[in-house]
């Protein structure tokens, strides 16, 4: 599309907001510095409160002159100036009264770039004739937006190459105009078996968008997000997003928790509409670099301009709106990619943190508002003793200089994501059998963009597993039928059951990715296709089973009802059995008696579970599609129960289950004394149950189960020891993560309220007091006198009161372990 002018306008420089601007918020005052916590050092002001009629800042950025350049939440963009030793506000203008929702905001290539969710566009500001405004206002590009909850476009920002990368929501289809060798480009659904009710008319990812300063070339450079804010450049040059989750999904096995993202050519990162999000275990997408759990992700920038000591300027800091936070990530180089660990920099009570950046004097500023909620301007400086940098060690090195080549490797690849060369396959192909997952993505995608003439043999002829996957991966990606039978003979040809589980996941997307893009597989096909999977479940691994109940289902394996059933039955956490229960809710052929029962039982105690808003309309959803597929005698049978489930949930009498029985009022001595006893000997299966029995799985994953709304456990045995680890299962409130710790909020009436906040509005604070239950409790804004950090652990004391010796000791070394059954513990004393 033409690029064309929208609006010419010519605005005075007015101390206070134009006339018609009363129905924008403001006039009250922001979070106090006072409940706001640093680490030590650091000091923050605030500059400035939104003053009535100022609006709900959303979004920033500084201009060439050292101003403040604010996005409004509801219209128009307003500019700042600061007196000379900025700590206050000398000046308020506004200087655009018209551009909806300005999510995304930046000063470059002597432009104001706006990202307008709500006017569904990119714009450029110009000051043509150099009296400090902005007389010209061009919409750049326009998107095919479709939400009214900000889904849309959301920030724009300076790449270190000079361009632009625009962040788009989940709710913009790929607009046109764009190149069509874009490193990212069509995806699909691609689900074997998907849900009817996710449909929608089109597929709709969040993308990161890359154009000149001019809006001249177009291209989509990632996709598969679901609402990522903003992006941020490392000093190497690679791209991060913080991508939000759905938190009405808690509960779910589709729920995915909020994440850092490293952003690469090309990147495929799941997300897709309704229960069929991609899990991060998928080959022909990328991992999460870093969960955060429950939160909002807002404005994010890497502090290499701040002023802070070194630690600081290496660290990405991440704003949290809902939790009122901002994050230190420390990145570590990890192959091709990178990992982190997380910690929270600064943290206040209704501290709606919507954007931050760097100033000229070194400091971090950070704005608050959005939904209406009033704004305020803050300044974060360092005021402490020098720190000097700490030195690498030799490890530290040698891994950084490997990751500075297994960089340059993966970007010589990709350079063949947007151009077809005779070359490519010859440099790609060594790269499919590296055990660096992102390496391998690279190289895939690299062999994928160019003519499969040039690679279908070689693929065919692969005999290395990994590099067989990879290329084969790549074929059944074209979706051409008449690869299929021969693909499916070299994937027939892989040693299954001597693969490691990441490999064998690859291998069972493969088979599903032949069957949905190239064509259903003939019956001697689906016949070779059983006898290679059949026999491999039930499996040891939780993701395995899940991939392996897909297919069987799909290719009407013997017996997949009943073994399915079972799985149902023994399911540790809730999020397992929801999965199976969805897959197997729509299966006609191979019930028995026995097994409908088992399955309505399943059904029926599901409703004890608790999650996100969604959760019992999903399990609506299962029981609507299992009685869909009763025969008339299998409902006369199950009258009974179909009774209990055609009651409102909110009014069915569902017994609760008993709690466990006490066994004994542990001390740390005597457990203490006993933890040599975990390093041998100890039972997998029972510590994998302890985890349900001790409901550890309602708020921590472990290896693979669980769920996500808690710290993730399953490597928390590489960094602590089991007395550690005991200490943290006895003593819960010792030592308390910061970014699990729940808030005290002191009312007006003295009441006190502590839990963690769920919902977050402009007026109200939804707080949870239990995160074992689903309870809530709704509370004013402005009679909220006080927040602080509560001094007790969101995990409850006592849990192993219910559990004997062995059981304490098997759980402690499933921890240890990661989850791994074949870990020494495991293994009788040498």
């Amino acid at each position: 599309m033409s690029q064309r002018v929208l609006l010419t306008l010519l605005l005075c420089c007015v101390a206070a907001p134009l006339h018609g601007d009363d129905d924008l918020p403001g006039g009250g005052q922001a979070t106090p510095v006072d409940s706001i916590s640093l680490p030590a050092g650091f000091r923050a002001q605030l500059l400035r409160s939104a003053g009535k009629g100022e609006g709900s800042w959303i979004s920033m950025t500084f201009d060439n002159r050292g101003r403040i350049v604010l996005g409004r939440d509801k219209r128009g963009v307003v500019r700042l100036s600061l007196n000379d030793e900025r700590d206050s506000v000398d000046h308020f203008e506004v200087i655009d009264n018209k551009l909806q929702h300005c999510r995304g905001i930046l000063w470059a290539h002597d432009s104001l770039y706006v990202c307008a969710t709500n006017a569904s566009g990119l714009f450029r500001l110009r000051d043509n004739n150099g009296d400090d405004q902005f007389d010209s206002v061009q919409e750049m590009k326009s998107f095919d937006y479709k939400s009214r909850y900000g889904h849309g476009p959301n920030q724009v920002v300076l790449g270190p190459d000079d361009m632009l990368y625009i962040v788009n929501g989940n709710d913009v289809a790929f607009p046109e105009g764009f190149a069509v060798d874009s490193p990212y480009r069509n995806p699909q659904d691609d689900h074997l078996l998907p849900e009817p009710r996710d449909s929608v008319e089109d597929i709709r990812v969040g993308h990161i968008v890359k154009t000149d300063p001019d809006g001249t070339n177009w291209e989509i450079v990632a996709g598969g997000f679901r609402n990522q804010f903003d992006v941020a450049f490392n000093n190497e040059g690679e791209m991060f997003t913080y991508d939000a989750d759905m938190e009405w999904d808690v509960g779910l096995p589709w729920y995915r928790p909020t994440r850092l993202n490293h952003v690469v050519s090309g990147g495929e990162y799941g997300w897709r509409w309704g229960t069929g999000k991609w899990p991060e275990y998928f080959a022909d997408s990328l991992p999460t670099t870093l969960d955060t759990g429950l939160g909002s992700p807002t404005g994010m920038e890497f502090g290499t301009r701040s002023k802070f000591p070194p630690g600081y300027r290496d660290s990405l800091f991440m704003g949290d709106w809902q939790h009122g936070r901002i994050f230190q990530v420390q990145l570590t180089p990890r192959g091709a990619s990178y990992g982190g660990e997380y910690k929270v920099f600064l943290e206040g009570g209704a501290l709606n943190v919507c954007d931050l950046t760097f100033g000229p004097d070194g400091a971090m500023y950070f704005i608050t508002g959005g939904r209406g909620s009033q704004s305020g301007l803050y300044r974060v400086t360092y005021d402490g003793p020098e720190v000097a940098k700490e030195s690498l060690t030799a490890e530290q090195t040698q891994q950084a200089q490997e990751a500075v080549a297994a960089r340059e490797v993966r970007h010589q690849l990709e350079q063949f994501h947007r151009r077809r060369d005779s070359k490519a396959v010859d440099v790609a192909w060594p790269l499919l059998n590296s055990n660096d997952r992102w390496l391998r993505f690279a190289a895939r995608l690299a062999v994928e963009r160019q003519y499969p003439a040039l690679w279908r043999e070689r693929a065919l002829r692969e005999s290395q597993p990994r590099a067989s996957i990879a290329a084969l991966l790549a074929l059944a990606h074209l979706g051409r039928a008449e690869d299929q039978s021969d693909l499916l003979a070299a994937l027939n040809r892989l040693p299954l059951k001597t693969l490691d589980r990441e490999q064998l996941l690859d291998a069972l997307r493969l088979w599903q990715l032949s069957f949905i893009r190239q064509s259903k597989p003939s019956e001697a096909n689906k016949a070779r296709a059983l006898s290679q999977l059949d026999s491999l479940y039930p499996h040891t691994s939780t993701y395995v089973n899940r991939e392996l109940c897909q297919l069987l289902i799909y290719l009407q394996a013997p017996n997949v009802v009943p073994r399915t059933v079972e799985l149902i039955r023994t399911a540790i956490s809730q999020e397992d059995a929801i999965y199976y229960s969805q897959r197997l809710a729509r299966v006609s052929e191979g019930w028995t008696v026995e097994t409908r029962e088992t399955f309505f039982d399943a059904l029926l105690a599901a409703r004890r579970y608790q999650g996100g808003n969604l959760l019992d309309a999903s399990l609506q959803h299962i029981r609507e599609d299992a009685i869909a597929k009763l025969t008339d005698a299998e409902k006369k049978h199950l009258k009974p129960r179909l009774e209990q489930l055609a009651v409102a949930s909110e009014e069915a009498d569902v017994p609760e289950l008993p709690p466990a029985a006490f066994v004994k009022q542990w001390t740390w001595e005597e457990l203490e004394a006993e933890l040599p006893r975990t390093r041998h000997g100890r039972s997998w299966e029972q510590g994998r149950a302890v985890l349900a029995k001790a409901q550890c799985v309602k708020c921590h994953r472990v290896s693979e189960q669980g769920s996500s709304t808690g710290p993730d456990l399953t490597h928390v045995g590489r960094r602590f020891d089991e007395r550690a680890l005991l200490e943290s299962i006895v003593h819960p409130s010792k030592v308390i993560d910061e970014k699990y710790r729940l808030s005290n909020y002191v009312m007006d009436s003295g009441k006190v309220v502590t839990g963690r906040p769920v919902g977050v509005s402009a007026i109200m604070i939804t707080v949870q007091p239990d995160l074992l239950s689903a309870e809530t409790v709704a509370l004013k804004r402005e009679e909220i006198e006080q927040t602080s950090p509560a001094s007790l652990s969101p995990m409850p004391a006592g849990l192993v009161n219910v559990l004997t010796l062995d059981e304490i000791l098997d759980v402690i070394a499933f921890l240890k372990s990661g989850g791994d059954p074949h870990a020494a513990a495991y293994k009788a004393r040498p």
